[in-house]
């Protein structure tokens, strides 16, 4: 089924209900439908459409997600870029990409001209929030499209729906493509795994070109409402949830700490929350439990990939109340779930791509239907990722006994010192545990004697003091002295991507830079 046919029914059901409302302006059902037929229709007469690459470039507002809507109702394929990404960036995707056709919004208006000059394949760019030189106004792009109702458009299985960008923080982003079902299930994994009394309403808080985006669909598929917030301000977040009676909103780790840390959190109301959705990255168990003790029992968990798509594990809140009240099970604070319904296999295996046992560390693998075709332009990297019949995460976990999975690191992002492997991750969680530590990084740094020594590069929580020898002793009392980190630098930030993971390659450059050899 069609992600298209999925909205439309939501339509046929709640015509008069407002599909976006908060930055942008607000928008019915009724409106998004006759504005995605709109830009359908437009595209089509453009000699556009089936395969056609398009790009939206924008903060999250009501009429972004509707062009993106609009262009694939047209069965065009979303190429998407990260607006934080830098310039060169996203023109480099547009060129490997060959995106034809951009929506965009006016403070990115510089980077519009370049594209205009640099991109071959580039046809047309549509600004959506207001009149600008380098492209043609929304409303004045679809002013001559009459006919509001829908086109008819064909869309086979094969067809190529989504043109991925991966997070690209070990190198240039690879374009991972998809077929005409991976959207759907996206939004059916989230269906089968949350449960509302009423139909959600959702904070769009993290960018709608990447996770945030495929939640924001997700929603528009169960006839609720996408909050749309352009800056993710904590302020702004703060005073989003009550006023719109916010039931779901997904935040990475990094901003979870933060707002966990802001000072106004404590007093702010958080009674209409049914879930507070964490991904992009594994979360410290520690800061699950003052979760689930600021925000209410909403806190939840899961595992993705955008080879694969969101989720394909999921925790919920129950399953972490049940940890934090009986004390056998406490160690479910630190997982991200057990396998979602919509995923095929999803397994742990060695070097050998052999299954492994209840808690036997390996590598995730995956079959789902939601897995990627292949890289575009790249057979290389498709064929490593796609081994053996199984999708290859790259990253390191294990399963317990209940089937509740837990991500160890990044294969790349492990140390290896005196022979013995070690998992930056476990380190990075005691730190956070640290009340004084906001942000942190661990990675392996030259040492003589045994290859590799464990360091970490911790962003110290505003208004708070700590020593190196005092963080030194959290991490020894917790870990024991293999682990603890042999030395520890002070950062007033970390580097991250455009979707908010940490770059620890540009970190380990700094260490590394003069050394001949590297073992990442």
């Amino acid at each position: 089924m069609h992600i298209i046919k999925m909205f439309d029914l939501c339509v046929r059901n709640d015509p008069e209900k407002l599909a976006f409302t908060g930055d942008g302006g607000d928008f019915t059902y009724r409106e998004v439908e006759v504005i995605t037929n709109r830009v359908a229709r437009k595209i089509l007469s453009r000699g556009m459409g089936k395969g056609t690459r398009f790009s939206v470039v924008s903060p999250n507002i009501g009429l972004a997600m509707s062009a993106v809507l609009g262009a694939i109702r047209a069965n065009a394929v979303w190429c998407n870029v990260n607006l934080r990404e830098t310039p060169e960036t996203i023109i480099g995707i547009f060129k490997r990409g060959g995106v034809e056709l951009v929506f965009y919004h006016s403070i990115v208006s510089s980077l519009i001209s370049l594209a205009n000059q640099q991109v071959e394949s580039l046809k047309e760019a549509v600004c959506i929030d207001k009149p600008d030189d380098n492209g043609i106004y929304f409303w004045d792009w679809i002013e001559d499209v009459s006919d509001e109702s829908r086109p008819t458009v064909s869309y086979e299985a094969d067809d190529i729906i989504f043109q991925g960008c991966t997070g690209g923080t070990t190198g240039l982003p690879k374009l991972a493509l998809f077929n005409r079902d991976y959207l759907m299930w996206n939004c059916l994994g989230f269906a089968t795994s949350m449960h509302f009394k009423e139909p959600p309403v959702y904070l769009s808080v993290a960018p709608i070109s990447h996770g945030g985006g495929m939640i924001a669909l997700y929603t528009l598929t169960k006839s609720g409402t996408v909050v749309m917030i352009a800056k993710p301000e904590l302020d702004n977040i703060l005073e989003a949830i009550p006023k719109y009676n916010v039931s779901f909103v997904f935040l990475p780790p990094t901003l979870t700490y933060m707002l966990l840390k802001h000072p106004k959190t404590r007093g702010a109301d958080f009674s209409t929350l049914r879930y507070f959705f964490s991904s992009a990255a594994p979360i410290a168990a520690e800061r699950i439990a003052e979760g689930m003790e600021v925000f209410g029992p909403v806190m939840s968990q899961g595992y993705g990939q955008t080879e694969v798509g969101l989720p394909v594990t999921f925790i919920s809140p129950d399953d972490y109340l049940e940890a934090l009240t009986d004390e056998s099970k406490r160690h479910r604070l630190a997982s991200c779930g057990r396998q979602v319904m919509t995923i095929e296999a999803l397994e742990i295996v060695d070097e050998n791509d052999r299954p492994l046992g209840p808690n036997e560390r390996g590598e995730i693998v995956i079959r789902a239907p939601s897995v990627m075709l292949r890289y575009l332009n790249d057979p290389e990297a498709t064929e490593t990722i796609q081994q053996n019949n199984w999708h290859h995460t790259g990253d390191i976990g294990y399963r317990d006994e209940d089937g509740y999975f837990y991500i160890v690191d990044r294969k790349r992002d492990m140390v290896i010192s005196g022979g013995f492997n070690i998992y930056p991750f476990e380190i990075e969680g005691v730190l956070l545990g640290h009340p004084a530590v906001q942000d942190c990084a661990v990675i392996g740094v030259p040492d003589e004697k045994w290859g590799e020594a464990v360091k970490a590069v911790v962003v110290i929580t505003p208004g708070k003091n700590t020593t190196e020898e005092e963080l030194m002793e959290h991490c020894r009392s917790k870990l024991g002295g293999m682990k603890t980190p042999k030395t520890i630098s002070f950062w007033d930030e970390l580097p991250r991507s455009a979707a908010g993971k940490v770059l620890k390659r540009v970190i380990r450059d700094k260490y590394w830079e003069t050394k001949d050899r590297k073992v990442h």
